[in-house]
């Protein structure tokens, strides 16, 4: 939890008695939370003393709390030079780096302004922010433990160890230090801090199998802000977690109220309708999402096409060639395209409400997508004929769940491997992961090939095994009914369910976990002593 503002504003206007009636005035104004009056004072001060330190520092605090990093760090830098000493003005150098993510600058004045001021906790606790994001996870704790240790009654302290502890796997300690962080809270904090402190606690009670604990503290959250859709919808990915479908659909379906769900320019959300109301209609379905809710959830539209006249499928340009393969797609659009004539519309992710999915009743006759007969050809052409099993490769899927995915380095005991062929099925190889491949040249890659989701299942259909990641190349490999093997990080997505090696929504998907330890080498070794019995024991 980053505190990057305190209205604990202080002067000192020692030596310059003329402005200090002003600067106190603006340091009132500012903590009245009246920062626009605060801003007219200082500037007034400043066309009389254009470098007048607690002006400057006010105002750069002021474009703080406004988003304007950088015309807040011009406002401190100039304050720097006239009062460079001081821990305040450090901190909110500091903060004003941070949200630049200038890290490791931020955390050189963080580092000032506690050695300034050593139970400055604001400061302790940014530190470990600016740690954190340059991957400094022991040290940034060390922060949050002497934050803790200097004032225990402070939440964010408490929220930030818990979310530290999480990580490396100590749940247990970090349930004790979100509900400490809950019970410290002060009357004027934030309620959308306290609502990150809940959302943190009810995933670790979720992941713990405390489900109905996991469960209290999401409706708590809802209580804290009746009017956040973010309550229901945590609501909705726990009971969707517990295999809890009938009562989360409903739920899911604020995800269309949450910040940044729509992008600008977006069709409106389409209003949910009634299974009865798509008899005998032209119906349009939308995708939305990433590309493995597309391919997960277009299972969905043979059983639209039984009830309705037709149904039309609009979805990104990369996936239109393969949906075509879906039956009862009359049409498949690019969602750049204009919508073609229809009766009603849908969207995708709203299917299981629609249809009243439980977790018996998932649809999951796979295949429900095939490759296309020329792009099959292509590849059988390409990769020559079969001499050993093969196996599809995919360590890396979309960055924003960076820890969904892994350096090629931690899948070296498969790469090492020589009773296989090996098939890396991704389009984007960072350079990180290019010299694990020289060094393994028995890898092949397609990365220019895979030109779209088409070309990918054309490639996955002729593999023995995929195994992969949690990101779109699983979802396909799943859709397409080959053996696949899905690696997941500790706290997957929801639709991975809690504790089963097995999916509801591909037969012939294999889980393996991460333990609640954490890291990929134990995952790695599992499927490598996994892959060592298919080979040797093929049936």
């Amino acid at each position: 939890m980053l505190y990057r503002l305190t209205h604990r504003f202080s002067i000192d206007p020692a030596g310059r008695q003329v402005s200090a009636v002003s600067i106190a005035g603006a340091a009132a104004a500012y903590r009245a939370r009246r920062p626009d009056l605060a801003a007219d004072i200082c500037h007034g001060m400043l066309a009389d003393d254009p470098w007048h330190p607690d002006a400057l520092h006010l105002l750069g605090v002021i474009c703080t709390e406004r988003n304007e990093p950088e015309q807040a760090l011009a406002w401190l830098i100039r304050a720097e030079r006239e009062e460079a000493h001081s821990a305040r003005l450090q901190y909110h150098i500091g903060n004003a780096l941070l949200a630049l993510e200038r890290h490791a600058d931020a955390e050189a004045h963080f580092r000032a302004a506690v050695a300034l001021d050593p139970e400055l906790v604001d400061a302790y606790n940014n530190l470990g922010t600016a740690l954190r994001a340059q991957g400094q996870e022991d040290a940034a704790e060390a922060c949050y433990h002497r934050i803790v240790a200097l004032r225990p009654d402070y939440p964010a302290a408490h929220y930030n160890l818990g979310l530290a502890q999480a990580k490396r796997g100590d749940l247990d300690a970090a349930v004790v230090s979100f509900r400490t962080a809950l019970g410290c809270r002060v009357a004027d904090a934030p309620p959308e801090r306290l609502a990150d402190v809940h959302d943190s606690l009810a995933r670790v009670l979720i992941e713990l199998e405390r489900c109905d604990e996991a469960l209290a503290i999401c409706r708590a959250r809802q209580a804290l802000r009746p009017d956040d859709p973010g309550g229901e919808w945590h609501e909705a990915l726990a009971l969707l977690t517990l295999g809890r479908f009938a009562e989360a659909w409903p739920k899911y379906e604020r995800r269309w109220e949450l910040p940044g769900f729509r992008s600008e320019g977006d069709p409106p959300a389409p209003p949910v309708p009634d299974v009865t109301d798509l008899h005998g209609r032209r119906v349009l379905l939308r995708a939305e999402q990433g590309r493995g809710d597309v391919i997960q959830f277009a299972r969905y539209v043979p059983h639209v096409a039984a009830i309705a006249a037709s149904v039309a499928l609009v979805v990104p340009d990369d996936l239109v060639a393969l949906m075509r393969s879906v039956p009862g797609a009359a049409e498949v659009i690019a969602d750049r395209e204009s919508d073609p004539p229809h009766d009603i519309a849908a969207a995708l992710l709203s299917l299981p409400l629609i249809l009243g999915t439980d977790l018996n009743t998932v649809p999951a006759d796979v295949p429900y997508l095939h490759p296309q007969a020329d792009r099959l050809d292509y590849w059988r052409q390409r990769i020559g004929p079969r001499s050993r099993p093969r196996v599809g490769l995919c360590w890396r899927g979309s960055q924003h769940i960076p820890e969904r995915s892994m350096p090629l380095a931690d899948l070296t005991p498969l790469l090492s491997r020589r009773d296989v062929e090996l098939h890396a099925i991704q389009i984007e190889i960072p350079d990180s992961d290019r010299a694990c491949i020289a060094a393994n040249p028995a890898v092949t890659l397609h990365e220019a090939a895979l030109t779209d989701f088409a070309e990918t299942a054309a490639l996955l259909w002729l593999m023995d095994l995929v195994i992969s990641v949690d990101t779109s190349v699983a979802h396909l490999a799943g859709a397409l009914g080959r053996p696949t093997w899905i690696m997941l990080r500790r706290t997957p997505d929801w639709r991975w369910l809690l504790g089963r090696q097995d999916s509801p929504w591909y037969p012939t998907v294999r889980l393996f976990r991460q333990d609640r330890c954490g890291g990929w080498p134990a995952v790695v070794d599992a499927v490598h002593r996994a892959l060592a019995d298919c080979v040797s024991d093929p049936r």
